[in-house]
């Protein structure tokens, strides 16, 4: 007998759980009778989450546990602050751990753009720096990542995508470990600028006016001034978020720089940035499948992107294709 989970309660990973931990929030199991469904209290907020309990799971193929959904946010900040354990736990798949990230570098910019303070920025940066560790320890990180990098698009969501497309991509290439770690932040941050933008604007159905594209081409450099507000250096991710929309032939924003005059990280922004946001579905318009971004990329868009570059990122995503099945 299949039945619904309420709307109250989100389902979670018992994987995700470690061992001699406080999450934070009460985690329920679900108790199914003839007659009803019930969630029953597994582990108290306060309490740790022992081996034992652990154990039991394994012993029952206890596969899910619950947690209640106005109780998401402590559990999001719960695998944050244990994303390290988390990436090294050899017991977890690939898929599993990918999910992990994924689902809390959502919150974590999802965060950022609700209220982008320096503490949120900070924690980004932090976030962005595991992540790419994760990438650099797990060989087997970038089908997964890829993988999962299709969404329903929202500005957080896009940036999270967006990181881990043009991570993966900028390692291929040969950037330096450590560069790869402030390449990851700048990618998380490069929209931030829009938090100073027209939600209206932003999430509009069809065509933008002249004046209301006046206003989005504002967000490079509203994005700087809110990362200098922060107080802190972000050398690349000041180059990321001020030139993710340049093109190679000057015909971007804000300055119109071209060629040479964009940074490389800057150019691999703007392939990643262009590819992600054709193959999610946005409020204007549909998602287009992989294949079919990178021809328009190539045939319609070949101006906006270093051709040497853009052939590269053709060449990496081939056997990565996000819709396809890992190749046996």
């Amino acid at each position: 007998m299949e039945y619904e989970i309420s709307p109250d309660y989100m389902p979670i990973s018992p994987s995700a759980l470690r061992t001699d931990t406080t999450v934070g929030c009460d985690i329920y199991m679900l108790a199914k009778t003839s007659i009803e469904v019930r969630y029953v209290l597994y582990c108290k907020a306060d309490a740790v989450f022992e081996n034992n309990k652990r154990e039991m799971l394994l012993e029952k193929n206890i596969s899910r546990l619950f947690i209640s959904k106005n109780d998401q946010q402590k559990y999001y900040q719960y695998l944050e602050s244990n994303f390290q354990n988390i990436i090294s736990d050899t017991r977890l798949s690939p898929d599993e751990k990918t999910k992990i990230v994924h689902s809390a570098a959502t919150n974590l910019v999802k965060d950022l753009f609700n209220d982008p303070r320096s503490g949120n920025i900070e924690r980004t940066k932090k976030f962005a720096y595991n992540m790419v560790d994760y990438v650099l320890k797990d060989s087997k990180a970038t089908h997964s990542l890829l993988k999962i990098a299709i969404h329903e698009y929202y500005t957080y969501t896009h940036s999270v995508n967006v990181a881990a497309i043009g991570t993966l991509f900028a390692k291929s290439i040969g950037l330096e470990d450590d560069d790869l770690k402030g390449f990851c932040s700048g990618i998380l941050l490069h929209d931030v600028g829009k938090t100073r933008i027209s939600t209206d604007i932003l999430n509009k159905n069809g065509k933008l006016t002249k004046e209301e594209f006046e206003e989005i081409k504002k967000h490079p450099e509203l994005g700087i001034k809110v990362l200098d507000e922060t107080g802190s250096e972000f050398k690349e991710e000041r180059i990321i978020t001020i030139q993710h929309h340049e093109n190679d032939d000057g015909t971007g924003y804000p300055y119109g720089l071209k060629k040479d005059e964009i940074d490389p990280r800057g150019k691999i922004a703007r392939i990643i940035d262009v590819y992600d946001a054709l193959t999610t579905k946005r409020s204007y318009a549909d998602a287009i499948r992989p294949f079919a971004a990178l021809v328009e990329m190539k045939e319609k868009m070949s101006n906006c992107f270093d051709k040497e570059l853009l052939i590269e990122f053709i060449r990496f995503l081939g056997p990565y294709d996000p819709r396809k099945k890992p190749r046996k």
